[in-house]
């Protein structure tokens, strides 16, 4: 991209032979212009007001097709990664197609302003990973899961304008919107899998593919201890766990009696911590590349939108996140409730009593799962419902 827009001083330095030759009839003809003006642009106002006026056009139009290359760019990488799905690909085709996509990227031939950057982060992220576990391996099979491939399709395969004369509307498509109830469901490969003893019960059979984590509540009611808890189980099955503990210093004593209390010491080589985000998303992003799980408490200490959540959630979708919210004094978490509507699960931890020792988790949203299940905190157990005579069968009374 270029780093510097073109401007008067600047302009033959800036300008490629290449540029004026692939610029429009009414640029080409600006530019004629101030080849022979230029030299009255510090002496006539008028001159100097067409010459702006002509770069701020160029300008727009440099930019622009920039941008345009750039998006081909990534449609042509996009398109040879989708041509290897359900192919057999050696290490060192791996590691050319990789070589060539970060190449593309440093000569900025693909950028972070790209409309499809996400999906090669992703792409890029993916294929890093899977050429660095192929130790033993010289050959992989390449597997895009069906819903990126159909995002990946209407990127290389653009559906034809709806202007277009002689469109047949009515021919099946594959990947097409609408599903016919009588046509038999097709079983889903997705792999689920569930956490140990209560935490298990509580969750359900999850998937682990763009899996999103909230929890909220009541101040004091035990959000911290809940998230270590969730942390221990996950490793328990493990995954490498990073908590991100941005409302507890490192050196809090209360970060040693949590791990004490919370963590198994079986599962604490895979649970690491920090205490500081260096820079930003940025931080959370590169963690991504090295944990399985992400714990954030709280999501307010990021300094990040709450779009953020949900970003991280599409761009990473191998990745789980835990998020901590904090509430607002009407019970409302602050920044905006769309994480929320994001994730998956939403957990709200109710504070009892000051004791502690009746404090509860409880899923009030679950696609994986029961909603409305209850856990005790302190004794890490699923609230049972009681079968107290007097709230199941009617009470005669007597005078």
């Amino acid at each position: 991209m270029r780093k510097n827009a073109v401007s008067f001083d600047n302009y033959h330095q800036t300008l490629s032979q290449d540029d004026i030759k692939d610029l429009p009839d009414i640029l080409q003809k600006g530019h004629q212009f101030f080849l022979e003006a230029k030299e009255f642009y510090h002496q006539e106002p008028e001159i100097w007001e067409t010459i702006d006026i002509y770069l701020e056009q160029l300008n727009l139009f440099l930019s622009s097709q920039e941008k345009k290359n750039s998006n081909d760019a990534a449609v042509d990488f996009l398109k040879t990664f989708l041509n290897m799905h359900n192919s057999v690909q050696s290490k060192d085709e791996l590691k050319d197609f990789i070589f060539r996509l970060q190449k593309a990227v440093s000569n900025k031939k693909i950028t972070k302003d790209d409309r499809y950057a996400t999906h090669i982060e992703q792409l890029q992220h993916k294929l890093i990973k899977q050429h660095n576990e192929m130790i033993l391996q010289d050959q992989v099979k390449i597997f895009i899961n069906r819903k990126w491939r159909s995002q990946l399709k209407r990127i290389v395969n653009p559906l034809p304008d709806k202007n277009l004369s002689g469109l047949d509307i009515t021919t099946p498509r594959e990947g097409y919107l609408f599903t016919s109830f009588d046509q038999q469901p097709i079983a889903s490969a997705t792999p689920t899998f569930r956490l140990p003893g209560a935490m298990g019960e509580l969750l359900g059979d999850l998937e682990k593919f763009e899996l999103a984590i909230t929890i909220e509540g009541d101040q004091g009611g035990g959000k911290t201890r809940f998230t270590y808890q969730l942390a221990d189980a996950f490793a328990e099955i493990g995954n490498n766990v990073a908590i991100f503990t941005l409302e507890i210093g490192g050196k809090s004593d209360l970060i040693t009696r949590m791990k004490d209390e919370y963590l198994s010491p079986q599962n604490r080589n895979r649970i690491s911590r920090a205490d500081q985000l260096p820079d930003g998303y940025q931080t959370i992003s590169n963690a991504t590349g090295v944990f399985d799980v992400i714990i954030i408490d709280s999501w307010n200490k990021t300094g990040l939108p709450s779009q953020d959540f949900d970003r991280l959630r599409k761009q990473y979708p191998d990745t789980i996140f835990i998020v901590i919210f904090q509430r607002t004094t009407q019970k409302t978490i602050r920044g905006g409730t769309a994480p929320l509507y994001d994730a998956g699960i939403n957990i709200e931890v109710i504070k009892v009593d000051d004791t502690f020792q009746n404090n509860y988790a409880v899923t009030t949203k679950n696609r994986y799962g029961i909603t409305g299940v209850k856990y005790n905190i302190s004794t890490k157990e699923i609230i049972r419902a009681t079968n107290d005579v007097s709230e199941t069968e009617p009470q005669t009374e007597t005078a």
